[in-house]
């Protein structure tokens, strides 16, 4: 099955060690007998799983009259398990890649409730607190799902037995979005 993979994918499945044991508490990495290697041995399971994303390209339009609108590009994300929403700080790249379907996981927001409810909280909540008086317009370009490649990795040490959520992009710890899939937190 052919997705639209959001960045580069870049972390390899041999780098997963050191990203985790960067994650790991500050307690843990005081004993110096636990390193990446020890991470490395304790790996039971390590699979890639790609997450949806809904990704909308819209412009935001201020107007200031007598002046033209300042017209502003903007890219928003919603996560489409948890509704976790944000504005991208830059444009990601977005590739094609051939995927396994059982390393996909299933949207569970629609576009219709997308651009319903999840855009229209993000705007008011986070986009038109930075216009103090008039709120812009809005319209939107495009929505996409895009997927997140993220790496699931089970570790079983003497020190520690966790469940790890590594971005397969940054590397960084993705337990926020672990986390938000068992709650509706960010449901609407």
């Amino acid at each position: 099955m052919k997705l639209n993979i959001l960045g580069e994918n870049s972390i390899q499945e041999h780098e997963l060690p050191k990203y985790m044991y960067k994650g790991l508490k500050p307690s843990l990495k005081l004993n110096k007998k636990l390193d990446e290697n020890v991470i490395k041995k304790g790996i039971v399971t390590s699979e890639k799983v790609y997450q949806p994303m809904w990704i909308v390209k819209m412009l935001v339009i201020a107007d200031r009259k007598p002046f033209p609108p300042k017209i502003k590009p903007n890219m928003v994300f919603v996560d489409a398990i948890s509704g976790y929403r944000g504005l991208f700080p830059n444009v990601p790249p977005v590739t094609q890649q051939e995927v396994a379907s059982s390393k996909v996981k299933n949207a569970t927001i629609t576009k219709q409730e997308l651009l319903e409810k999840y855009l229209i909280n993000l705007q008011e909540k986070q986009i038109n607190r930075n216009y103090v008086l008039k709120k812009p317009r809005y319209e939107v370009k495009e929505a996409e799902v895009v997927y997140l490649p993220l790496w699931l990795i089970e570790v079983d040490t003497d020190f520690f037995t966790k469940t790890f959520l590594i971005n397969g992009n940054t590397g960084e710890s993705e337990d926020l979005l672990k986390n938000l899939w068992k709650s509706n937190e960010w449901k609407l």
